[in-house]
């Protein structure tokens, strides 16, 4: 039998080229690992306009529901005022072909705390003139790993949307809006 020369520079470069794609894999990816981006805030600073935050774009692309979105969702929760206090949500929801405030539009929210999971934390809110809606609900708990927040809407004039966010133990708030399609 004939010896084969030993080739370690191969093994080695086999090597790297695996370790730098696991590591360009996990720098490019999301944190939470189903597209959910962190919307929370502490409190403290002011809420910019809502074309000025992140991610708002103001050609108005529609909001694209995303993996996790319609978990624990239930058709038509009842109407509520308030889920509790130390959390508030809150949003703008606007059309997607002409970025106006839609008004009477129904939203649905719903996030665990500590009184209970997301069955028994939500609550249908309308947004009001100016396409804004806001709850108040007990601060957040960790849920699978993450304290996160879900809205969605789904009454038939626009196409359905089911998102779910991220938001931190410590924050206050979580901004969420909507820009819907038909």
């Amino acid at each position: 039998m004939e010896d084969r020369p030993s080739r370690p520079w191969l093994l080695a470069l086999v090597l790297v080229l695996i370790t730098g794609g696991v590591a360009y894999a996990l720098l490019t990816s999301e944190l939470s690992g189903t597209d959910a981006a962190n919307v929370g805030d502490d409190g403290r600073a002011d809420l910019p306009a809502p074309a000025e935050r992140a991610g708002e774009d103001r050609d108005c692309k529609p909001t694209r529901s995303n993996p996790g979105g319609t978990n624990n969702y239930i058709p038509d929760a009842p109407a509520a005022e308030s889920l509790g206090d130390g959390f508030i949500i809150t949003g703008l929801v606007r059309r997607a072909e002409d970025c106006a405030p839609l008004e009477d539009v129904r939203v649905q929210v719903w996030l665990a705390t500590k009184t209970g999971g997301e069955q028994d934390n939500r609550a249908s809110v309308r947004t009001d003139g100016d396409g804004r809606y806001r709850i108040e609900t007990d601060p957040t708990v960790a849920q699978f790993g993450e304290p996160n927040i879900h809205v969605g809407y789904d009454d038939g004039e626009f196409g359905e949307v089911f998102i779910r966010r991220v938001v931190d133990l410590d924050d206050k708030r979580a901004v969420v809006d909507l820009t819907l399609a038909r």
